[in-house]
């Protein structure tokens, strides 16, 4: 800054200035001019360097007060807020009786509900996006295979997606499929900025169409600054580099902006974290509030970088673009636009009410916090994250080819889903029928019954989202070809059309209305006497006859709260649905991460390798356990199946049943014979089979064979499957070694065999 310049603006603060303030001054109008000389930079330098600076001045001036404003305003909604979750606190606290700590878990629980419906409710606008992600149109033969098999991309059409975005939806391609998914994509996102902003937040618009940026910054770290940039600096666009006079920078300038980028995206970040400062989040509304440094010149300029440095797929960076959205979103309405803050405070206060943390299924609150923000599954180390995952996905693809055998005791647990929730058994059925077909597919994915497998969401077996990398392609791959996720999205979907279509009959009452039991099942999911009078304002959608409460039922009532009355109706049909058909909740999910252990640091990878596969048994515990010990808590219009005795009975009548049937099933397609029925021993398989026993019971009733004893199993079953292919390793290694010098028979080859059939793709379809 110009010493004069110095002398002015320490005589308008009235006080000397240090050289970090004068500094973030001299950066910020720096910044201010080049982004006025974006607008036109002709213009701009044809004006006088005095004026130039002047304009700049006033616009810095009338940003600094714009968010002066929005910290009074966020500061005023962090208040509304803390008062809005110590009334649902305290109301949970109530309906439950429970202590504070257990209900400041269930609110997180169920503003995780609210954040899986945001996501529901904007996923379902994306469905053009997801057809042309999906469209073979163009494709020869041979990339359709891939395509069907591997989630390869059809390059042509993601081409045309890509130049349609970029341009706002006016590329000129004369791709209506990809024009048409680039509009779905563009008016999602601006959707949820604009509902981000009202909430608190602070997200620019692009003059171009957004795409995300995955960076993969092993990749970029290997590559070095000076290389990194030398293939970065061609695929810019160079209008968006200018000097504050607005003349474009040269070679050099955009060089030494890119090396101090890289060591930013080479790092993580970490860079820019002083030593010993806080290393908390921030206030979460300010996310995205920083300047884009990459702007690409066109679609397929993006594509290049992305193949050379980017982390995943396209898709994979906007399905999880629209996931962060969501998270961010549901926290800042939630929890105001401090979460963190909010957070500590409400954790303060169970600690004091309660004399100290109480945990809920195991843990303390923090542990469902470190879940809930996100912070656990960030990697600290991107590649410590991959190896870990590639790991998993291997046991994924090897070990679960036949898991939709085990996967018919589903029809016991959404019968007694469907029971508990007063629905109707032969819409369920009928609902369930229809579910495969097209037009139901349709309708659901359009009302925001999204099916889990078209956004590549496994969790329900791996614990953890499958990235879009070679082994997480194999295990996709396998997973569709066993017809886990046909089976899986089918009974999901007819559950959740049967749920549109029983709180259609019930938005017909006011909640007044509403039996005892009604009004207490949907308030503990947080719906409130408030949301319900939204509800009964709703224009049903009438699907072959049936009346069904949808997104846009709800939104056609035009009440100014219906975005987040959507939220928190399909958060509750999403979570009876995994009831129904079980998928991980919030304590299942603290669980399957060892406490909410990092990613990417090698505790928090081997903790989540010791718990894969455990999150079924886990999550039958935590939902249909927990909801079997609390009763119908002498609520009126309770229905029977919340009659303690009468749910012990239909579940594990129903999941032992139908675990007999898996349980035999698996030993004829293994080649052996019938198990015995009439034993004792059968009858506790099939019970660990149903889920209704855990996996407690796969430990107690494991079969043992010759060459492996009892500890050898149950350490097995405990450490995860990662430890017995490591076991196994070093048997058809060290052992089979050690046996050959004791003159024994090795059986190497079989060990062999079978060490392979467990570990690769599609062999046990």
């Amino acid at each position: 800054m110009h010493p004069n310049c110095v002398a002015s603006v320490t005589k308008a603060a009235g006080r000397a200035l240090s050289a970090s303030e004068i500094k973030r001054i001299d950066d910020r109008m720096n910044e201010t001019m080049r982004r006025l000389a974006r607008k036109d930079p002709k213009a701009w330098m044809a004006k006088p360097v005095d004026q130039r600076v002047l304009e700049a001045a006033q616009l810095a001036m009338q940003d600094i007060r714009a968010e002066a404003a929005r910290k009074v305003q966020n500061a005023q909604r962090q208040v509304l807020a803390t008062v809005d979750t110590s009334n649902r606190i305290a109301a949970l606290k109530s309906s439950m009786d429970v202590g504070q700590s257990r209900a400041l878990v269930e609110d997180m629980n169920n503003t995780s509900l609210y954040i899986d419906g945001i996501k529901k409710q904007y996923t379902g606008g994306l469905m053009d996006l997801i057809s042309a992600a999906g469209s073979m149109q163009g494709a020869g033969i041979g990339r359709k295979a891939l395509m069907a098999l591997f989630d390869a991309q059809n390059p042509q059409m993601t081409k045309d997606l890509v130049a349609e975005i970029f341009a706002n939806g006016k590329g000129g391609t004369g791709n209506k499929i990809a024009a048409d998914g680039a509009k779905a994509w563009l008016e999602t996102i601006e959707t949820m900025r604009a509902r981000f902003n009202a909430a608190g937040g602070d997200v620019g618009k692009l003059d171009y169409g957004y795409l995300p940026q995955p960076h993969d910054s092993g990749r970029i770290r290997d590559a070095g600054p000076n290389k990194w940039a030398a293939k970065t600096i061609g695929l810019l666009d160079r209008s968006q580099y200018l000097r504050e006079d607005g003349s474009r920078m040269n070679d050099a300038e955009v060089m030494d902006l890119l090396r101090g980028a890289h060591e930013t995206l080479a790092t993580e970040g970490l860079n820019k974290q002083e030593p010993g400062a806080f290393k908390g989040p921030g206030a979460r509304a300010n996310r995205g509030s920083d300047s884009r440094v990459l702007h690409f010149k066109d679609g397929e300029a993006y594509l290049a970088y992305n193949r050379e440095f980017g982390l995943g797929s396209m898709y994979d960076a906007m399905i999880s673009h629209i996931g962060g959205l969501s998270k961010n979103i549901g926290l800042v309405e939630r929890m105001g636009p401090n979460p963190n803050q909010q957070f500590r405070l409400q954790q303060d206060l169970a600690e004091r009410m309660d004399n100290g943390l109480k945990r809920s299924f195991g843990h303390k609150p923090q542990t469902y916090w470190d879940i809930l923000s996100g912070t656990a599954g960030t990697p600290a180390s991107a590649r410590v994250a991959a190896v870990g995952q590639h790991i998993r996905n291997i046991q994924t693809m090897g070990k679960l080819a036949g898991a939709v055998i085990s996967s018919i005791t589903d029809i016991g647990t959404i019968a007694v889903t469907t029971g508990y929730n007063k629905l109707p058994y032969w819409d369920m059925l009928k609902n369930t029928i229809t579910a495969g077909g097209k037009e139901a597919k349709e309708f659901a994915n359009a009302h925001g019954m999204v099916a889990d497998s078209m956004i590549n969401d496994l969790n329900r077996w791996q614990g953890e989202h499958i990235a879009n990398n070679w082994s997480g392609r194999l295990a996709n791959s396998t997973m569709r070809l066993s017809l886990m996720n046909a089976w899986t999205d089918t009974l999901r979907r007819g559950f959740s059309m049967t749920m549109q279509a029983g709180l259609g009959k019930l938005s017909g009452k006011t909640w007044a209305q509403l039996s005892e039991w009604d009004r207490s099942h949907l308030g503990r999911k947080g719906i409130t006497e408030a949301d319900w009078a939204v509800v009964n304002q709703a224009q049903l959608t009438d699907y072959r006859g049936q009346k069904m409460l949808t997104p846009e039922a709800i939104a056609a009532s035009g009440d100014p709260r219906a975005n987040e009355v959507t939220a928190k109706i399909l958060g509750f049909i999403t979570d009876e649905s995994e009831y129904a058909v079980i998928n991980p909740d919030l304590a299942t999910r603290a669980w399957s991460t060892a406490g909410a252990l990092q990613s990417g640091k090698a505790v928090g990878e081997i903790g989540r390798s010791v718990m894969q596969f455990k999150s079924f048994p886990i999550a039958m515990i935590s939902r249909h356990w927990r909801r079997l010990l609390e009763g119908d808590r002498g609520l009126d219009g309770a229905p029977l199946l919340a009659n303690k005795a009468a749910y012990t009975a239909a579940l594990l009548l129903t999941t032992t049943a139908l675990g007999a049937i898996a349980f035999q099933t698996k030993q004829m397609l293994q080649g052996k014979d019938p198990v015995d029925m009439t034993t004792g021993k059968f009858w506790s398989r099939a019970a660990a089979q149903g889920g209704g026993a855990g996996f407690v019971a796969d430990i107690l009733f494991s079969d043992t064979t010759q060459d492996r004893g009892q500890t050898d199993s149950i350490s097995r079953l405990l450490l995860g499957p990662s430890w017995g292919s490591l076991a196994d390793i070093y048997e058809l290694t060290k052992g089979n070694i050690d046996e050959a010098l004791a003159g024994k028979d090795t059986h190497v080859g079989a060990e062999a065999l079978k060490f392979a059939k467990g570990h690769l793709p599609y062999i046990n379809l």
